[in-house]
């Protein structure tokens, strides 16, 4: 360990020294994650089994400059209990700046909690390590930054046994490169064109576009990466709709209850089709932005942990990446124009957000509030039935307009008018009465209802829904 401190030690001292031999540019534009001035604090995490140092660079005001501090070589069957150790050391107890602030996630957020996620992505990488096989020589393999000017490596061997001076040449020149590059860059660099303002979520239940990608054993064990790429790129009203290969849609609306309500309306056409599709929340769609020239997704947050938004953090597949629906680009294309023109008469709209909820209730094993939502749809059609009857009887207006009346006219006199109009078979007569009787028990005396009375309500709201929208 005595080793490792008089390395680092030597390794900042001789790269503040050199950097001095550089102008005030060259010197602002040596990287943040390079950043090993004062004050400066370095905690090295030296883990034994896999031949893995962890080193976090800090820049705290109330600490020395130069303190650094060397744990290891550590067991990795001890690794929590040494990271957690560490955790509680009231030293990370400090107060972050308003500069700090700018670079996290929330205002609140304590120094030892942004520390402590580090260190939970430090024990899946050392997870993976144990199955890896050494580098030929030590390297610095990942740099990250923590917040401002703080950072961590991920070394690959020991960093004794590398190169202090090379190191410290290649920081440098990148620094002397970074201002050649702004030297030479057009003073007037055109005009950029904005980002696409738009709203994103995940399909789901997880699907792929196009052919899934097929793994080798060796592949699925060490967990290799799969980065999915744009998809397709389609409009629907208006809007610019672009998919990922994994399932990530971003419309160009920037109103999230609308996006939400024409993303749901792609949803239940999906549902129409035969394939497996859930309702979208609206804190389940988040901010994204779509590249203005490539019409590629940029940038996308999320505003909840739910099922769907944690298919964001998948880019290493599971087991379980070969369970994903496989749908083709063509069908994917055809689905979307079906939802363009059948969610153009409002009431089939809204047919299809009542359908995916009653869907989604049902396969969350919400009996109630399924029936429910079947059931809006289909005394909404009964109405429909019974303005469409009497307009076809060329009755007056002014009866017409009594007969609709639901103050008047429930659903239980629609029903009976249309069997004693010749609309509606006796069977099919009663088994609505049967499911408005069951509806009225739900509603007034909180009753439960079964799943094969839920599902009897729902297979009947999909035929009106495919009916109507002409999909039968």
């Amino acid at each position: 360990m005595e080793e490792i401190s008089i390395w680092l030690r030597d390794f900042i001292t001789e790269l503040r020294k050199q950097s001095d031999k550089l102008s005030q540019d060259e010197r602002s534009k040596i990287s943040n994650l390079d950043d090993f001035f004062p004050p400066c604090q370095v905690l090295l995490l030296w883990f034994k089994d896999v031949n893995l140092q962890y080193l976090i660079c800090t820049h705290d005001d109330n600490r020395d400059d130069l303190e650094i501090e060397v744990e290891g070589p550590i067991p990795t069957y001890e690794a929590i209990d040494k990271l957690d150790a560490i955790l509680q050391n009231p030293k990370w107890n400090r107060t972050l700046s308003e500069k700090e602030k700018k670079h996290i996630y929330s205002n609140t957020v304590a120094f030892p909690e942004i520390l402590e996620g580090v260190f939970l992505n430090l024990l899946n990488m050392l997870r993976d390590y144990l199955f890896q096989k050494p580098p030929a020589n030590d390297l610095v393999g990942v740099k990250m930054m923590l917040i401002s000017r703080d950072f961590w490596w991920d070394i690959r061997g020991n960093i004794t046994g590398m190169d202090k001076a090379k190191m410290i040449t290649e920081i440098l020149e990148q620094a002397k490169q970074e201002i050649a590059r702004l030297k030479t860059a057009p003073s007037t660099p055109p005009p950029s064109v904005p980002p696409i303002k738009s709203c994103a979520t995940y399909f789901y239940p997880p699907i792929w576009v196009g052919q899934l990608p097929k793994r080798t054993f060796q592949q699925k064990a060490r967990g290799s990466f799969i980065f999915p790429e744009k998809a397709l790129e389609l409009e629907y009203k208006g809007r610019i709709l672009i998919i990922t290969q994994d399932g990530l849609i971003a419309i160009s609306e920037e109103n999230v209850p609308k996006a939400t309500k024409m993303l749901n309306e792609i949803m239940a056409t999906f549902l129409l089709m035969g394939l497996e599709a859930n309702a979208i929340r609206e804190l389940e769609v988040g901010p994204a932005t779509i590249d203005s020239t490539s019409k590629t997704m940029t940038s996308w947050g999320t505003r909840t942990q739910t099922l769907r938004t944690q298919l964001a953090f998948h880019f290493r597949p599971t087991v379980d990446f070969e369970s994903r629906i496989e749908i083709s680009k063509e069908d994917f294309t055809s689905v979307v124009q079906q939802a363009k023109r059948i969610s153009d008469d409002p009431e089939i709209s809204d047919f299809l957000k009542f359908l995916l909820e009653a869907h989604t209730h049902l396969r969350n094993s919400e009996y109630s509030q399924s029936f429910i939502m079947s059931w809006v749809i289909v005394e909404r059609q009964m109405y429909w039935l019974w303005k469409k009857f009497l307009k076809e009887e060329q009755m007056p207006r002014e009866r017409r307009d009594k007969l609709t009346n639901p103050v008047y006219w429930t659903i239980d006199f629609v029903l009976e008018g249309l069997n004693l109009g010749g609309q509606l078979p006796n069977k099919e007569y009663e088994e609505l009465m049967s499911l408005k009787s069951k509806r009225n028990d739900i509603i007034h005396a909180g009753e439960s209802v079964t799943l094969e009375e839920t599902e009897k309500c729902f297979k009947l709201a999909t035929s009106i829904v495919k009916q109507r929208s002409g999909l039968n």
